[in-house]
């Protein structure tokens, strides 16, 4: 049980004006209602294309041609939707050589698909698309695992400072009971395989077949680095989040990424983590630290509960909307659940345009181009 103090801090009311407020969940806020899926739906396709084009080249005549760069007024064929390039004799739509290269769908799709994958609160399911939209569940994959791939490389990557919040989650790798009956009790099933470390650690006692042993060799730890902020209704919550994929738990690969990833005169709170035991030493930046086994939170308000809570999201989707998620793209999905994390008090009509203006400046996809003619990322962006 809770200690009184953390419990009450739990119950998340804030008192202003004198009256009391109780919290809200982000998606219910009125800024999420600016715009819908409904007003998408009556958008005709050269509405949805002006939006494109917007997004793609502003509202400016003159823009750069993607094949050589040269900034023109360039000719524009109405029937294709198309520009000809009067210095290379290029032709470019508002989607060449974007995340949406060659794409097959309708601009009115595509808007649906970007505003699904905003308002997924634990994640994009993609199997929701194949009965809004008629398409398969193969192309509703590919369009949310592109744009995915776009948040991760857009990632903010620049020093975190003030209170930093940082943990590891171990993921993938998961073992299943054990085909033994009696080696497989209500303690086992209860704790060793939850959300814990002890459950991508198989024990040889208690899941002895070979598939158990393998799957160790797909165990990732997804390191987390949790800024906070001060809210305007007075409470604190994390703004922004940085992820790193591991292939091991260790100081020698998480120190030069806090290095990295943490300026100097901020305050970094976590667990007693062994890989933790020497940032203050080595990296000269201040640490507190809460021993788990015994607290939530230790008397002078040492916790690391924005990381905590950003992992509970990460294994909410990994069991509720993606049912596992593979080493390959692991990355991508870390990126994907810090940036729902750091926009979830950013309305929803920003959120979705300053995403579409993301797709549309990124090159095509490097992991999903070609996917299903057999092709393949070929790497895993994980740290060893």
């Amino acid at each position: 049980m809770l200690p009184k103090n953390i419990s009450l801090r739990l119950q998340f009311s804030f008192k202003r004006k004198g009256r009391l407020f109780m919290a809200m969940h982000y998606s219910r806020n009125k800024v999420n209602r600016v715009l819908t899926l409904y007003k998408l739906a009556k958008l005709t396709e050269q509405e949805a294309w002006e939006i494109f084009r917007q997004g793609r080249f502003g509202d400016k005549e003159k823009f750069a041609c993607p094949e050589c760069g040269a900034i023109e007024k360039h000719w524009y064929i109405n029937t294709r939707k198309q520009w000809h390039c009067k210095h290379c004799n290029h032709r470019f739509s508002v989607t060449s050589g974007t995340a949406f290269h060659n794409r097959k769908l309708s601009f009115s799709k595509l808007l649906w698909i970007l505003f699904a994958f905003n308002t997924g609160l634990q994640g994009a399911n993609a199997n929701e698309l194949p009965s809004d939209l008629g398409v398969t569940y193969k192309t509703a994959y590919l369009n949310f695992a592109k744009i995915r791939e776009v948040i991760f490389e857009t990632m903010d990557m620049t020093p975190l400072s003030g209170i930093v919040h940082i943990d590891c989650m171990h993921i993938c790798g998961k073992p299943r009971r054990s085909n033994n009956r009696k080696s497989s009790d209500s303690f086992l099933v209860n704790n060793k395989l939850r959300a814990r470390k002890d459950s991508i650690v198989p024990d040889k006692k208690t899941h002895p077949e070979p598939s158990n042993l393998k799957k160790l060799k797909n165990r990732r730890i997804i390191l987390a680095l949790s800024q906070l902020a001060l809210n305007d209704d007075g409470s604190y919550g994390s703004n922004r989040t940085i992820t790193y994929v591991l292939k091991k738990e260790t100081a020698e690969i998480i120190l030069p990424l806090i290095k990295k990833s943490v300026a100097k005169g901020s305050i970094i709170m976590t667990d007693f983590g062994g890989a933790f035991n020497k940032i203050e030493p080595m990296l000269g930046i201040t640490h507190f630290s809460v021993n788990h086994s015994v607290q939530y939170q230790n008397e002078l308000g040492v916790n690391n509960n924005q990381a905590e809570s950003f992992f509970s999201r990460v294994r909410r989707g990994e069991f509720g909307t993606y049912n596992g998620i593979l080493k390959t793209y692991l990355a991508y999905y870390a990126a994907e659940f810090a940036y729902r994390n750091d926009c979830k008090e950013i309305g929803i009509s920003q959120r979705f345009y300053s995403l579409l203006t993301k797709v549309l400046n990124r090159e095509p996809s490097k992991a999903f181009c070609g996917y299903n003619q057999g092709k393949r990322l070929g790497f895993e962006y994980c740290y060893s």
